[in-house]
């Protein structure tokens, strides 16, 4: 039996009526054995509740893409309480001492807390970036796990993690989490990367915090955070203000062919969100959705000729790789004017980019970025974390 059940919600957090657990939390709270704890600003995957003496519960919501109405829960428990009778998730003892990440992001969220030495096994080692995990990964401290159909599940059952972190992509991961609980491997889904909100992104570490017994420190973290990307966006607004919208707004291209096919997210990603709170236009913008999507190579071309900028070429590291690359954008804007950056300035040997792993835990600095790229009279003494100018 699957240890995380899965749930049929009328709606998110306070309104939940369908499915069996879903209605006992809505009873539990309206006697006032549970009581919401941390309700997100920006997240939209989690929720804390206080339940027991000490105890809490960690609600997770549609942790994958395309997920509708899929509730996850994990007792917390604390002084060794137990759950209510007939709890059906997943129960740890917190704080964790020894978990598992299946994503780099996953990395960088333990790493803002100081518990990066509870990681004992990663996926991708080769691709991560933070330095402590690096050296105990090429010390053997830290073991790679694998990934895919290659995941080794007798290393994660000798590693003997309180949990396991793991991902969804477009479903559930069925193959991972039914061997997952063949093995009595406890595991939870992790919903970061399919928030739309970069500060949402972030503010998955108070979750992760709630784990690790660090919820005020985790609170604190992602404040910070939140106070200076509004600082940032705040300096944009006034930077523009008074000004033609269109005049004062750069077109700005994003990303590169991928097999031969070019995706570019929708109006409500991410992505388009951090261009937008940087004072830049999206060149492929007009289409009112959450996910990426593909693109015909002639659409490409005809939204980077009116683009000013260019982020984010796939694996380019010069001009010359854009060029050669794709010799039909050579004489586009953007190349002409050596305005085109990625964001490989802070790589792997293996190929793996901190954009994707801290850059998730620190919209902050990717705002700066973007906002000292895109208006440099803002910034001047920034010096690019993230991103770099393809000479």
């Amino acid at each position: 039996m699957r240890k995380f059940v899965t749930y049929v919600l009328l709606t998110a957090f306070a309104a939940l009526a369908g499915g069996c657990e879903g209605g006992r939390r809505m009873r539990l709270m309206e006697t006032g054995e549970l009581s919401a704890i941390y309700i997100p600003r920006h997240a939209s995957g989690f929720a804390i509740y206080g339940i027991g003496q000490r105890s809490s519960l960690l609600s997770v919501l549609n942790p994958w893409q395309g997920a509708l109405d899929v509730e996850m829960q994990l007792f917390l428990s604390r002084g060794g309480e137990m759950p209510p009778e007939g709890f059906s998730g997943t129960v740890v003892n917190v704080p964790l001492k020894k978990v598992i990440c299946m994503s780099s992001s996953h990395i960088a969220m333990l790493d803002e807390l100081g518990e990066t030495r509870a990681i004992k096994g990663v996926s991708g080692g080769r691709y991560v970036t933070n330095p402590l995990i690096v050296e105990r990964f090429e010390s053997g401290y830290v073991r790679e796990v694998g990934y895919d159909a290659l995941v080794n599940y007798e290393l994660i059952a000798a590693l003997e993690p309180d949990l396991v972190m793991i991902y969804g992509i477009s479903g559930g991961n069925s193959r991972m989490t039914h061997k997952l609980d063949e093995l009595g491997i406890k595991y939870i889904y992790i919903g970061d990367y399919v928030e739309h909100s970069p500060l949402g992104k972030a503010e998955w570490i108070v979750a992760f915090g709630e784990m690790f017994d660090k919820r005020d420190q985790a609170v604190n973290v992602f404040s910070n955070i939140e106070e200076r990307y509004n600082e940032v966006h705040a300096s944009v607004v006034a930077h523009l203000a008074g000004r033609d919208w269109e005049d004062r707004r750069p077109v700005v291209m994003l990303n590169a062919p991928y097999r031969d096919t070019w995706y570019v997210p929708g109006d409500r990603n991410y992505m388009a969100r951090l261009l937008a709170d940087a004072g830049a236009q999206y060149a492929s913008a007009g289409v009112d959705s959450y996910a990426s999507r593909p693109i015909s190579g002639e659409s490409a071309y005809r939204y980077a000729v009116l683009s000013d900028f260019w982020l984010n070429p796939g694996q380019a590291e010069t001009l010359d790789d854009v060029r050669s690359l794709n010799p039909k954008f050579a004489d586009i804007p953007a190349v002409v004017n050596g305005r085109v950056y990625n964001c490989n300035a802070r790589t792997t040997p293996g190929g793996g980019s901190d954009f994707w792993e801290s850059g998730a835990m620190r919209p902050d600095l990717v705002l700066m970025d973007m906002a000292r790229i895109f208006h440099p009279q803002l910034l001047p003494d920034h010096e690019l974390f993230y991103f770099r100018r393809l000479e």
